[in-house]
């Protein structure tokens, strides 16, 4: 049976790295699926230091997988993965992009990588989180959740990450992702002034094409909602 941690660049799946080889569990690989130019550019700028430190201090590394999801929908505009809020109407579009983009992805890898195997894929949800816990689609794939066995909450990973000399990392997930709250959205642009245009670049294209199929409009990065929205996306493979 193979055993590989889905490592999402966030707060649990980086203690739960860390756990994993502080306490010298058998792990085969640990997986990131990166998205590029969606993914937070803080969460990248994360999971490449902590590469580098997984490589100096244990020799082990981090196999990534790459998915470029936000030129795929300027290539694609009527393509919409993401659960863009509407700009005038209430609604919120349907929730394609974990799956389509960290679970199929990583999955597929899966499958070629360990042929015929079953596999034990290790998942960073903490025991505070408990409700996010998914059982997988896959037949070959068992979800397993040690941070909830071994009932560690977000603040005690944050404490597993400090003592291991790291820095603490920033909320993961897309730049845009519509559960991210209002400020943490902006506080990104204000560290990050590309993501701006980005993000018009992308409305445009995707606002134009809905037009002229008579859709309403959508909006990728939101101002008029400050609550902070705690619905990320399902399973743990956005990591939070």
């Amino acid at each position: 049976m193979a055993v590989v941690i889905s490592y999402g660049g966030g707060v649990q799946s980086t203690a739960l790295v860390v756990l994993a080889m502080s306490e010298g569990w058998d792990i085969d690989e640990v997986v990131h699926v990166d998205l590029m130019d969606a993914e937070s550019p803080a969460t990248r700028e994360y999971v490449a230091r902590f590469r580098e430190w997984l490589q100096r201090e244990y020799a082990r590394d981090i196999t990534i997988i790459e998915r470029n999801m936000y030129q795929d929908m300027l290539a694609r505009p009527a393509f919409t993965p993401v659960p863009w809020h509407g700009r005038r109407e209430k609604f919120m579009l349907k929730r394609q992009c974990t799956r389509e983009y960290k679970v199929q992805p990583l999955t597929r890898y899966l499958y070629d990588r360990y042929p015929g195997d079953c596999i034990r894929l290790m998942l960073g949800i903490s025991v505070d989180e408990y409700h996010r816990m998914r059982d997988s689609s896959a037949a070959r794939i068992e979800h397993v959740y040690p941070l909830v066995d071994w009932r560690l909450t977000r603040w005690q990973c944050r404490d597993v990450i400090e003592r291991a000399g790291l820095a603490v990392p920033w909320k993961s997930s897309c730049w845009f992702c519509p559960f991210r709250s209002v400020v943490s959205q902006w506080a990104l642009v204000q560290r990050y002034p590309d993501l701006a245009g980005m993000a018009r670049v992308l409305e445009d294209r995707i606002n134009a094409d809905r037009r002229s199929r008579g859709k309403d409009e959508i909006v990728v990065l939101r101002t008029d909602v400050m609550a902070e929205q705690e619905d990320f996306c399902e399973a743990g493979f956005c990591d939070v």
